[in-house]
C-alpha cells in the first residue's frame, strides 16, 4: 500500500524532515541544555546513486529505545502529538517503503551512551517484511540524532537530476516557516518566534527560502493614478476567519511587488508546514499555489499574478500524505467568501488596488525601456543589413525532416468551402531559417516550422510561454497570409526576411537591463 501512495517526492522526503523537526522541538529545551543555547536542528538529505541508497539524517534528539516498536507500527502516533508535526503515526514507514524496499534506522538518543539499530526488508516483490525486525545495540556517538537509509530504490533510481532540481525549490518553499527569519521589507515572518531557524541541506547543499516582494505603493482607485494625498503602504492585510464550524484559520494577503504566474496564490501551513498551495520560489511554470477562482479569476488576469499569502490551516487537519487540508467543501467557500470580503474592504481595497497599479505601472514604468529596446533592435538590424541586403529573390533550400511530427494541428476552411489542414512544429536546429513553410497544394496541406533556437533568440531569455505565444502568433499569421494570396511569388516576402534575419546576431550586451 505504502508503496502505491500518490506522494511527491519532496512531500515524501518531507515525512523525514517532519520527523527531525518534532523531535527538536519536542526536546528543544534538553538540547539546548546539552549542545548550548547556539544549537541548531540540521536535517541532512543526501542521494548515493551509485548503490541506490537515499539517507536522511539529523542531530535532534534520537528515538529512545522504549520508543522503537511504537515508531515502527503503522498508526500509532506518539503520545504526545501537541507539538511538532507527527500526527497520524503512518509518515516514517510510509515514506520509506514508497522509496525503496529495505529501511536502515540508526538512532543515537538523547543522554544514552548507546545508539540502536533495526533494519526492515519488504523483498523484491515489496509485498511483507523479511524475516523480524530486531534492535541491535551500537556504538554511541558524540552527539544525538537519528539517521534514516533506504535501499533497493524503485522511486527512480538513481533519481534524475530534474527530480533533485524540482525537490531543491519544493523543500524550503515547504519548510520556510522553520528555515528562514522574518523579511524586513516584507514584513513576512518566516520562523517559529522563540526558535531557531532548522537547517535544512539536499546532498550536502544548504537549501533557504527568500520570500517574494511585497508592493509597496499609495492606493489607485483607478487607473489614472493614486488617490489624493494618499500615503504609500505595504500592500498585505491580516485576515482572520472563525468558520461555521468553530475552526480557526488565520493569516495574511499580500499583492506581489511584480506580477508573476508562478509566485502568487496561497500557501497553507499545518503547525508552519506547508501542506497546500506550495509554490517554489525559483521554480518554473510553477501551477502549484491555491488559487481560488472566485479571488483569482481567469489564469493570466492581473489579480490571477498579484495575490499572494499564507494561511494556517491546522484546526483542519492535515491528509496522510501531508500535502492537502482535510476541509470540507463548505469550510472551504466559507474561507474564500471571507477572503473576498476582506480583499473588498473600501478602508484597504486590495481588490481594486492589484488591477488598477498594475497595469498603469507596467505601462508607466516601462515605458524608457521599451522605446529604448526599440531604438535598439532597429539600430542593429540597420547595422547587420545595410550594405548586405538586395533585390535579388532567395531560395528556400533547407532539407526538411520528414518525420518530424506536428506538436499543433488545426484546420481553416475559407470561403469557397476548400479546407486547408495546418501544422506547427518547433525545431532546435540552428542552422534553419527562423520561419519555414512546406506545403502539399494539391491536398492543401500546410506545415508551418518555427526555430527556437535561431541566433536571433540568443540575446533573449529561454522560452517561457508568453514567448511561445507570440513566436506562434507571428508565424502562424504569417504563414497564413501566404496560403492565402494567389500569387506564384506569394513565398517571396517570408523567405526574403528569413534573410535578413540570418544577418542580424545581436550581442547580449546591447539589449538594456
Amino acid at each position: 500500500m505504502f508503496r502505491s501512495l500518490s506522494f511527491t517526492p519532496w512531500y515524501a522526503l518531507g515525512e523525514f524532515v517532519d520527523n527531525s523537526i518534532s523531535s527538536y522541538f519536542q526536546n528543544q529545551k534538553a538540547l539546548e541544555r546539552t549542545y548550548g543555547k547556539r544549537y541548531t536542528c540540521d536535517v541532512r538529505i543526501d542521494f548515493d546513486d551509485r548503490i541506490g541508497r537515499l539517507i536522511v539524517e539529523d542531530n535532534a534528539a534520537g528515538i529512545a529505545r522504549s520508543e522503537i516498536p511504537r515508531a515502527l507500527r503503522t498508526g500509532e502516533p506518539p503520545p504526545d502529538t501537541s507539538v511538532g508535526l507527527n500526527l497520524h503515526g503512518v509518515g516514517m514507514k510510509a515514506a520509506s517503503f514508497w522509496w525503496g524496499r529495505h529501511l536502515t534506522i540508526e538512532t543515537w538518543p538523547l543522554g544514552d551512551p548507546h545508539g540502536w539499530r533495526v533494519e526492515i526488508d519488504l523483498g523484491a516483490a515489496g509485498t511483507r517484511p523479511q524475516g523480524t525486525a530486531t534492535v541491535h545495540q551500537i556504538r554511541g556517538r558524540k552527539h544525538s540524532g537519528t539517521r534514516i537509509s533506504v535501499d533497493g530504490l524503485w522511486q527512480q533510481a538513481p533519481v534524475a537530476s530534474k527530480t533533485r532540481a524540482t525537490v531543491a525549490a519544493y523543500l524550503p518553499s515547504i519548510y520556510r516557516k522553520f528555515i528562514s527569519v522574518a523579511d524586513a521589507d516584507t514584513g513576512m515572518q518566516l520562523a517559529r518566534e522563540g526558535s531557531h531557524p532548522v537547517k535544512l541541506f539536499l546532498d550536502g547543499r544548504q537549501l533557504s527560502f527568500e520570500p517574494p516582494k511585497l508592493l509597496r505603493s499609495p492606493f489607485w482607485p483607478t487607473a489614472d493614478g493614486p488617490a489624493k494625498g494618499a500615503r504609500t503602504r505595504l500592500w498585505r492585510k491580516p485576515i482572520s476567519v472563525r468558520l461555521s464550524t468553530g475552526k480557526h484559520i488565520s493569516g495574511w494577503v499580500g499583492i506581489l511587488d511584480t506580477m508573476s504566474r508562478e509566485l502568487s496564490g496561497f500557501t497553507l501551513h499545518y503547525r508552519g508546514k506547508g501542506i497546500g498551495g506550495v509554490t517554489p520560489l525559483h521554480a518554473k511554470e510553477s501551477n502549484s499555489g491555491f488559487r481560488p477562482r472566485q479571488i483569482f479569476g481567469q489564469a493570466g488576469s492581473y489579480r490571477a499574478q498579484s495575490y499572494i499569502g499564507e494561511f494556517d490551516v491546522t484546526a483542519l487537519g492535515k491528509s496522510i500524505t501531508t500535502d492537502s487540508t482535510l476541509w470540507s467543501p463548505d469550510e472551504e467557500q466559507e474561507f474564500i467568501d471571507h477572503v473576498l470580503e476582506k480583499l473588498k474592504d473600501p478602508r484597504f481595497d486590495m481588490w481594486s488596488m492589484a488591477v488598477n497599479f498594475k497595469r498603469r505601472k507596467r505601462n508607466q514604468v516601462d515605458k524608457k525601456n521599451l522605446v529604448n529596446a526599440s531604438k535598439v533592435a532597429a539600430t542593429q538590424l540597420r547595422n547587420a543589413v545595410s550594405g548586405n541586403i538586395s533585390h535579388d529573390d532567395v531560395d528556400e533550400d533547407f532539407a526538411e525532416n520528414e518525420s518530424a511530427q506536428p506538436e499543433v494541428r488545426f484546420a481553416i476552411t475559407d470561403q469557397e468551402v476548400h479546407t486547408h489542414s495546418f501544422g506547427l512544429r518547433f525545431s532546435g536546429q540552428r542552422e534553419r531559417p527562423f520561419i519555414t513553410l512546406h506545403e502539399n497544394r494539391t491536398r492543401r496541406a500546410h506545415t508551418v516550422v518555427v526555430n527556437e533556437a535561431h541566433p536571433l533568440l540568443d540575446d533573449l531569455p529561454p522560452i517561457d510561454v508568453n514567448l511561445r505565444t507570440l513566436l506562434t502568433r507571428v508565424a502562424l499569421s504569417l504563414t497564413a497570409a501566404e496560403v492565402f494570396v494567389e500569387s506564384p511569388d506569394r513565398h517571396l516576402v517570408r523567405t526574403k526576411m528569413n534573410q535578413i534575419l540570418d544577418m542580424v546576431h545581436p550581442p547580449p550586451d546591447d539589449l538594456p537591463e
